[in-house]
């Protein structure tokens, strides 16, 4: 049977990360690791009703197949939401998809060619990387600094990707509190990416997950907002905002890119969820969506910043040890001493009943061996400082039993 499988199946990877995730949801263990949004903040009763309401009052359309690009209240609704953001979309400018994953998956086949060069950042969103990959790109990995992509690297990166004979084709980032850092780009850095991208002709994919969920600090304008040529596609979805179980997500752009990525959603699904769509919209129009986000937005700072108070009190004051201090977002990024092996270490952090992601799968060129990525936003507040306690202390045992010569 294996001989009939395409090659680009016998080069897939299962995810590292969700192998290793299978061995955290014991329930003894306090978990950090997936980035799972906390489910008592979903409006649970809200949807309930909406659901009931839709499937017995508007069945002839709520379900019934819909339009491949998708229902046009949503659309509308998502126009408004984006303007605050200052995206200006027309609704044939915006698809409905199943959740943003989606997004990238019709991205990737819309764009990307066996052999085509993305460029991705150094950490980046696993979830991308199997995306791309699946479509056979070369991924091409940038360092991501405190304020976003060094920039430098990726004008280089381009230049030898065309050397190498790779077509390059597009920038994919999460300029907003990243999945897996919690990094956020800044001003100045978003404005030579789009310099950079209409030079070389390329585009943005500007995956925006987390956008709305700022907790401090002051809001930077979206590449999209500062893109005047039409070269940056972005991704939204409802997964963070409302309930990840919805799996609904929008993709925004260019029409002349849309309209390709339309053809590409009708040959994968037909159309996302009728129901789905209904529901989310009743929601935007009926229940006010931003003032539940900045209700969100209060419950996640106060674990954020227990999570930042708890790394404080507990955490080896080792040089070489360091984390992000994210203004929003579900994560923080825990960088440990290059000697320091996150996957070897895992074991002896679930014996400690604590678990983590670890960073090395975020990283398209094999490094990052020395990182992890920690979510505060299921944990409860005191799990988060037991958590943070049990880590701190395996931590301080693996640091103890590095080999002779290689202690700090």
């Amino acid at each position: 049977m294996s001989s009939l499988f395409a090659q680009r199946v016998s080069r897939a990877r299962r995810s590292v990360l969700r192998e290793l995730l299978k061995l955290t949801e014991r329930p003894e263990i306090i978990s950090f690791a997936g980035g799972l949004p906390d489910p008592e903040t979903f409006p649970r009763k809200i949807l309930a009703e909406l659901a009931a309401d839709e499937i017995l009052n508007n069945y002839e359309k709520s379900l019934q197949y819909t339009t491949t690009e998708g229902k046009r209240p949503l659309r509308a609704a998502l126009t408004r939401w984006f303007s605050e953001d200052g995206l200006h979309y027309d609704m044939d400018q915006v698809i409905i998809t199943s959740a943003s994953q989606q997004g990238l998956d019709l991205v990737a086949k819309t764009f990307i060619d066996p052999g085509d060069a993305v460029f991705v950042s150094l950490p980046t969103y696993l979830g991308a990387i199997q995306a791309f990959r699946a479509l056979e790109a070369e991924l091409v990995g940038i360092p991501l600094l405190e304020d976003g992509m060094d920039l430098d690297f990726l004008e280089g990166a381009i230049a030898r990707a065309r050397r190498q004979g790779h077509r390059p084709k597009f920038v994919y980032v999460v300029p907003d509190f990243q999945n897996p850092s919690g990094i956020t780009w800044s001003l100045e850095k978003r404005k030579r990416l789009l310099e950079i991208v209409s030079r070389e002709g390329l585009l943005v994919i500007e995956d925006m997950p987390y956008r709305k969920l700022r907790f401090s600090g002051e809001p930077v304008p979206p590449l999209a907002a500062l893109d005047e040529e039409g070269r940056v596609v972005v991704l939204f979805t409802f997964s963070k905002v409302l309930a990840a179980g919805l799996r609904l997500g929008a993709l925004a752009g260019p029409r002349e890119l849309v309209e390709k990525v339309v053809t590409m959603k009708q040959a994968t699904d037909l159309c996302t969820s009728s129901l789905i769509q209904c529901i989310a919209a009743r929601f935007m129009l009926e229940h006010d969506l931003s003032a539940h986000v900045r209700r969100l937005c209060e419950h996640y700072r106060l674990k954020r910043d227990a999570m930042l108070q708890a790394l404080e009190r507990y955490m080896p004051e080792v040089e070489g040890i360091s984390w992000t201090r994210p203004e929003g977002g579900l994560f923080l990024w825990l960088r440990l001493p290059e000697q320091v092996d996150t996957e070897r270490m895992l074991p002896r952090a679930l014996e400690h009943k604590v678990a983590y992601v670890i960073g090395a799968p975020f990283f398209v060129d094999g490094s990052g061996r020395n990182t992890l990525r920690l979510s505060f936003s299921k944990a409860s507040l005191q799990e988060i400082e037991e958590g943070i306690r049990r880590l701190g202390k395996v931590v301080e045992e693996e640091l103890a039993g590095l080999p002779a010569g290689r202690t700090l």
